[in-house]
């Protein structure tokens, strides 16, 4: 993708590229009538010669700027502008969860309050019709108050309308925190997205997520296929209560997980029997987090304003998988 650093896009200039992925580029802007900066996410130019792609880009984008609640990254803007779609939202300079679970283990009332908020923004668009597809650590941002917000929603589908990809039955996502309904092609539902938030809860218990392998279609078939290492092996002070929500939140089957993100909430609360006073996670961050604060820099600066397309470890990346794997796999 060419460096787009320099050109106009609508009301917001661009100053400097943030990060590079597969399917389009971040870049620093600047929005003169408003003073400030803003981060602008620019999709390939490939994707928009899909009539369907620029089709539910609008509408998606539309959605998007819709969702207001206090733990989902806003939407200021969006638009097309030389063949590029493009999408606006706030310029964060704190790091992401990815960088929290690389620097340290989560402390439970951590984990707790992390997971109240995720879950919360999760709820919330489930309960708009908002599906996110793509739910993992990189893509959790965290404010100046230390407090997590989910970016990227809809994104998923929004490449997902590209002929290109949908004529290749493709499909995307991250392997190590896909469901096996997605990792299969299936058909999902909020409960997907639950699935992606418990590998982010085993995540942050036992320190790696559940299912590795240095090739992405063999992640994708062990969430559909392999039984769910036990929690309890790699982090012995666990509970027997919190691991059988960890059990039940990584179901194969989505009916036998949690059906909303509250249920799932209230089970981790209740399992952790914790008591949080509201503090953000800021206020225990560990000395990685500390550098990012103060805008020293890191190889993952770039990270805070993109969500994704960063330089994450790859059980964080996104991998577009193509064809799908067999539906005969037990």
């Amino acid at each position: 993708m060419e460096d787009l650093t320099g050109k106009q896009f609508g009301a917001y200039e661009i100053v400097a590229p943030l990060g590079e992925g597969g399917m389009g580029a971040v870049y620093k802007a600047y929005q003169p009538a408003m003073e400030r900066f803003v981060a602008v996410k620019v999709l390939s130019r490939t994707l928009a010669e899909s009539n369907e792609f620029t089709n539910r880009f609008q509408r998606e984008a539309i959605m998007l700027a819709q969702l207001q609640h206090p733990h989902i990254l806003p939407v200021f803007d969006y638009g097309q502008k030389d063949g590029y779609s493009y999408i606006v939202m706030p310029f964060l300079q704190n790091g992401t969860l990815a960088e929290l679970l690389q620097a340290r283990r989560r402390t439970l009332s951590e984990i707790h309050q992390i997971m109240t908020q995720i879950g919360g923004a999760l709820g919330y668009a489930h309960a708009r019709g908002m599906i996110h597809r793509d739910v993992k650590p990189s893509n959790v941002l965290i404010d100046e108050q230390g407090n997590c917000l989910l970016t990227d929603f809809g994104l998923a589908r929004m490449i997902q309308a590209s002929d290109r990809l949908t004529s290749a039955g493709a499909i995307m996502g991250t392997p190590s925190y896909m469901s096996p309904e997605q990792g299969k092609g299936d058909s999902t539902d909020g409960r997907s997205d639950l699935y992606s938030l418990g590998v982010i809860f085993y995540e942050m218990l036992t320190g790696q997520v559940p299912y590795q392998d240095p090739l992405p279609m063999m992640v994708v078939i062990k969430h559909i296929r392999d039984p769910l290492p036990s929690a309890r092996e790699l982090a012995p002070e666990l509970t027997d209560a919190i691991e059988r929500v960890v059990i039940k939140s990584l179901a194969k089957e989505p009916a036998e997980r949690y059906q909303t993100a509250e249920d799932f909430v209230q089970a981790v609360k209740k399992a952790m029997q914790v008591n949080l006073p509201g503090r953000a996670v800021s206020k225990t961050m560990d000395s990685v987090y500390d550098r990012l604060m103060k805008g020293k820099s890191t190889p993952n600066d770039a990270a805070s304003a993109k969500g994704k397309d960063d330089t994450s470890p790859s059980s964080d990346e996104q991998t577009f998988i193509s064809p799908r794997p067999s539906k005969d796999i037990p």
